[in-house]
């Protein structure tokens, strides 16, 4: 056995190392998303109206695909193929549904939570400093950097409002109560052991853990009509509250203690 190959791997100074679970996650995601962008992008109709992903799955993909071979030490091509497969054991997962009550229902909530990653992340992205750029991928879904963003206002308020998110147990409460039910819905919809599940587990454990040390909620105070009116017109989409929320829970769970 010629165990040179071996020793070189061992002594290199950031050896490979498996692809793990929260990776895993993401290009999941990155896989779900692609296949919708991709039918849109080729014209293809679909049997119910999506967001357009086109744009934005590109560049989550490039980040994310960017992101693993950062962090994994992977080469580009294992990446690449993790996201091939992925596509295709989605695909596979509609079709074993074809028998299903309605196997859009998957694909809707697949979709309905990825989606919410992708603009979690994507925003985090703005807030900080662009990805550097990477080559073309072999994939239908190429992995290509995050474009720099023009908006300097809008990633300081991603910065000021993650600041301030940590520090509010209102938001903290809000947004424990908001990740508790999506685990439920996911849990009760594919399993405890599916990866989505897996995913919202883990952020619900760190909302969990930082809820603990949080002081007993005081009681609301009254407030008239015209301020009711006022914060509603101030509140976003669902879509961003949970893309808010999930940025909120990542940094969260970056700061428990490891088991």
């Amino acid at each position: 056995m010629n165990m040179i190959p071996i020793f070189a791997l061992m002594l290199a100074p950031n050896p490979p190392v498996p692809i793990n679970e929260a990776q895993m996650r993401d290009i999941g995601c990155v896989a779900t998303i692609g296949i919708i962008a991709n039918e849109q992008r080729t014209g293809q109709e679909l049997p119910e109206t999506f967001p357009d992903l086109r744009e934005s799955g590109k560049r989550w993909a490039g980040m994310v695909g960017a992101r693993v071979m950062e962090e994994s030490g992977q080469p580009r091509e294992v990446v690449a193929f993790a996201i091939q497969q992925s596509v295709e054991a989605e695909q596979a997962r509609v079709i074993e549904m074809n028998d299903a009550k309605d196997p859009m229902d998957y694909v809707r909530g697949r979709v309905k939570l990825c989606k919410a990653f992708m603009d979690a992340q994507l925003a985090a992205a703005d807030a900080a400093t662009p990805v550097a750029p990477t080559d073309n991928s072999p994939t239908m879904l190429a992995l290509e950097p995050a474009p720099k963003t023009d908006e300097p206002d809008k990633i300081a308020q991603y910065r000021t409002q993650l600041g301030e998110d940590l520090g509010n147990p209102h938001r903290i409460r809000y947004c424990k109560t908001l990740v508790d039910i999506s685990y439920k819905e996911i849990t009760d919809r594919e399993g405890a052991d599916s990866r989505d599940a897996k995913a919202f587990g883990r952020l619900a454990q760190a909302f969990a853990f930082r809820a603990q040390g949080l002081s007993p909620a005081e009681k609301p105070k009254p407030i008239s009509a015209e301020e009711l009116q006022t914060e509603l017109e101030k509140e976003p989409s669902n879509e961003e509250k949970m893309a808010r929320c999930l940025r909120l829970g990542e940094s969260l769970a970056l700061a428990m203690p490891p088991e």
